[in-house]
């Protein structure tokens, strides 16, 4: 694993121009079914939210088999909570009942949260294994409270924000419920009537909104509005606005809401603000760069398959939820095929560059122990170069750098090994983002 990954960092960044994607399995043997093992031979069924753990393993709501199952850095599959007998059942991760868990969340401390979807509550496993009901009465409909006293309907895909409140998807009531950190529900956004109409908090309408997701960098949420094929961004004050997509279903890239969505679910940000967005009826991966133009990056438009390879030729089954791997790529949860799939993105992620300039990143050395340079070759532009560089949560992190327009000298310091990532703006346009490895 760390071989391959050091291979794919130590690329040389040659252009800001996109390179092909390629689609290959992850985990998953095809065949619908619970096994744990190697993660080629592991069955799986009823994929759906993911999540990376503190420690580095990837944890994956198994909703069918009613289990939360892990795949540690070596590739494992283990079973990490629930007994596979549908149920309401606290105690031990080995003990424990689950009913149709959807959606995943980790907060700061290691502790991890489920949206059980069929039970209507919110659970908790502890840093000791110990699973506890964290909100709901286990009753379904709608009421805001503390804890226990709290109802939901249609628990789905959830995330945290800096802060640790917890945001859970509640489609059935066509709402986003918030909750904080002493376990008090409220409504985020949404009226809970069915519309399309933006607006703050209660004001706001949404259709059946499926997923949520938190943007680090930028302070911002990301909601898949299934119902209204839309995708809609939210401010931490409950703001929402539509971000992308027309409302009619359909699939077609362009600038934001002229962009056409088939129901999206899953949605995932990556270090320098990009969403990628999993669009299960119209079996593809769809990107929105940072100036909203809407793309497709893995998948072939309607038409479903389970086919590896280059962009061109590879299919998916039916994508429900994508995330940023630890090594800078997508992973996604196929649903119907019972695998999950790496998407290998382009070194340069991110392009945001003037049209007229074809500007060239170069690193060396990279992997480095002390020091590294990034040549910016091509650089028209007299404005100041901004430069930062963020750790594999997404937090900024304080680097020594010294910055021209034509070159970033990077000082090592004090920083621990591991994977970073940059990125290069100048005058509000993107110029250049990339991995750095330090060894």
């Amino acid at each position: 694993m760390k071989t391959k990954v050091l291979i794919v960092a130590a690329i040389i960044f040659t252009s800001i121009s996109l390179q092909a994607q390629t689609l290959s399995t992850f985990a998953g043997s095809g065949v619908n079914g619970f096994t744990d093992g190697p993660a080629l031979t592991a069955q799986f069924s009823g994929l759906e939210q993911m999540v990376y753990d503190k420690k580095g393993n990837l944890l994956i709501c198994d909703a069918a088999n009613h289990r939360i199952r892990k795949i540690d850095a070596a590739g494992n599959v283990t079973t990490f909570a629930g007994t596979g007998v549908a149920g309401l059942v606290n105690g031990n991760v080995a003990n424990a009942q689950f009913n149709n868990p959807l959606g995943i969340a980790v907060d700061n401390f290691n502790n991890i949260y489920i949206s059980d979807n069929s039970n209507f509550v919110i659970r908790k496993i502890d840093n000791l294994g110990n699973v506890t009901t964290y909100a709901g009465s286990g009753e379904k409909g709608f009421v805001n409270g503390s804890n226990s006293s709290a109802q939901f309907d249609y628990l789905n895909y959830m995330c945290f924000d800096n802060a640790m409140n917890l945001y859970v998807a509640d489609p059935g009531n066509n709402m986003i419920r918030k909750i904080d950190s002493q376990g008090n529900v409220s409504t985020f956004v949404g009226s809970g009537k069915t519309g399309f109409v933006d607006g703050i908090g209660a004001s706001a309408d949404l259709s059946f909104p499926i997923a949520i997701a938190y943007d680090k960098l930028n302070d911002v949420f990301y909601v898949s509005d299934q119902g209204n094929s839309a995708i809609r961004k939210v401010l931490p004050d409950g703001t929402m606005s539509t971000y992308a997509g027309t409302g009619v279903i359909g699939h077609s890239d362009g600038q934001g809401t002229a962009a056409q969505f088939y129901f999206p679910k899953g949605l995932t940000t990556d270090n320098v603000g990009n969403v990628y967005v999993a669009g299960r009826f119209d079996y593809t991966v769809r990107k929105i760069d940072t100036q909203g133009n809407v793309s497709t990056v893995a998948g072939i438009p309607h038409t479903s398959g389970n086919v590896n390879g280059a962009s061109a030729v590879a299919k998916l089954g039916k994508p429900i939820d994508v995330i940023m791997s630890l090594d800078g790529n997508l992973l996604v949860s196929d649903w119907v095929n019972r695998v999950i799939k790496k998407v290998e993105l382009p070194v340069v992620a991110s392009v945001n560059s003037k049209p007229q300039q074809e500007i060239g990143i170069q690193v060396s050395p990279n992997p480095f122990s002390t020091f590294t340079t990034i040549k910016i070759n091509g650089n028209k532009g007299k404005e100041k170069i901004n430069f930062l560089m963020y750790d594999l949560t997404g937090k900024e992190i304080e680097v020594k750098s010294a910055v021209s327009t034509q070159q970033i000298v990077i000082e090592r310091g004090d920083l621990p090994n591991g994977i970073y990532f940059y990125k290069i703006s100048q005058n509000t346009n993107i110029i250049g983002t990339g991995k750095l490895i330090i060894e």
